[in-house]
């Protein structure tokens, strides 16, 4: 049975990474249907569709399986993982003119979003569903609040129109554009679709892998499941920058990254027995304190850090995905 688990998970993993793909270049061809800035279509798009496989697993977990640590570890975990595969960037250069990758106006303001939910997250993991309304916790309204602030700030930051068209007369142009329109969302919702079956397929697996290798649900949800789940970050990521649209990229982790924090939100209120954070191990503390730390030297190594590669590798980076790899080593101790 556990054979069977294994071939599922890594099933419903190559899926969600197939799906990712198709979703990279849709989502492109969106920006420019629209007129909407790449970083903003990263974030909102992007990092909500991405995020899928966060979601529907979270949920599963809260909802289903109950299991309060494998739903947290998911969503820290996955965030954790997204920045690493960001940092990644810095040691595969991947962009078309070999540029170095530097965050826009959009981009940081989703950072610094990101830095407050995270922090809502992690008062709510020590105060340990101290602080409820009925089962619902408090800083799970208040993890709400913010992301719905947030991104109404980033609309109105951006400062982009959407439309595209030109004010063209032509009846058969408008139609053709109509219908190329309502083609992508097609296709875009069967993207999505693909990836909420794979994500659910990798919540019920992924709880059965931790009970039978006894690694336990906090160190599996904040490992194999957070990686497999950020499979589509990966893949979108990679792809945008190939395009030579880092600032895609960069939106849709720190996009998805901001969302998956928002999702404790829907999995707390799904979570019956109590709050969610009622029965969350200590050690979910570290990962959001390492989810904080990464954000910040991505941040202080993209504004203010060197430039220069040693060895075609930029040294940041590579710190950053060393700190991720040694926090998840940390992390299986703790177990």
């Amino acid at each position: 049975m556990a054979i069977v688990s294994w071939f599922l998970f890594l099933l419903a993993a190559a899926c969600v990474l197939y799906a990712g793909r198709k979703l990279t270049l849709q989502g492109e061809e969106l920006a420019e249907q629209t007129g909407l800035a790449h970083a903003f279509i990263g974030v909102i798009l992007l990092g909500f569709i991405t995020s899928l496989p966060e979601l529907i697993s979270t949920i599963g977990a809260s909802a289903l399986v109950h299991s309060p640590n494998l739903a947290l570890g998911n969503i820290f975990g996955s965030n954790c993982c997204n920045l690493a595969i960001l940092a990644m960037l810095g040691i595969v250069n991947l962009a078309p003119e070999k540029r170095p990758y530097t965050l826009n106006n959009d981009n940081l303001l989703t950072v610094f979003l990101s830095f407050i939910m995270i922090g809502l997250a992690s008062l709510a993991v020590l105060m340990h569903g101290r602080w409820h309304l009925a089962h619902l916790d408090f800083f799970s309204l208040a993890i709400g609040v913010a992301y719905l602030a947030g991104l109404k700030l980033l609309y109105h930051f951006q400062g982009e129109s959407s439309p595209t068209a030109q004010g063209s007369n032509d009846n058969v142009e408008r139609q053709t554009r109509q219908h190329e329109k309502k083609q992508l969302q097609q296709k875009i919702l069967a993207t999505a679709g693909v990836i909420v079956i794979a994500s659910l397929v990798l919540s019920y697996t992924a709880e059965h892998i931790a009970r039978t290798t006894g690694w336990g649900s906090t160190f599996v949800g904040n490992t194999i499941l957070a990686i497999a789940t950020s499979l589509p970050e990966m893949v979108v990521t990679f792809s945008a920058v190939r395009l030579g649209s880092f600032a895609l990229a960069a939106g849709n982790i720190f996009g998805s990254n901001i969302f998956n924090i928002a999702i404790l939100t829907i999995a707390d209120f799904f979570y019956f027995p109590g709050s969610l954070y009622g029965n969350a191990h200590v050690s979910q503390v570290l990962v959001t304190l390492l989810a904080i730390l990464l954000s910040s030297l991505y941040l202080f190594s993209s504004l203010y850090g060197d430039r220069r590669r040693i060895f075609g590798v930029n040294p940041g980076a590579a710190g950053i995905v060393l700190l991720y790899a040694l926090g998840m080593y940390a992390l299986f101790i703790l177990r």
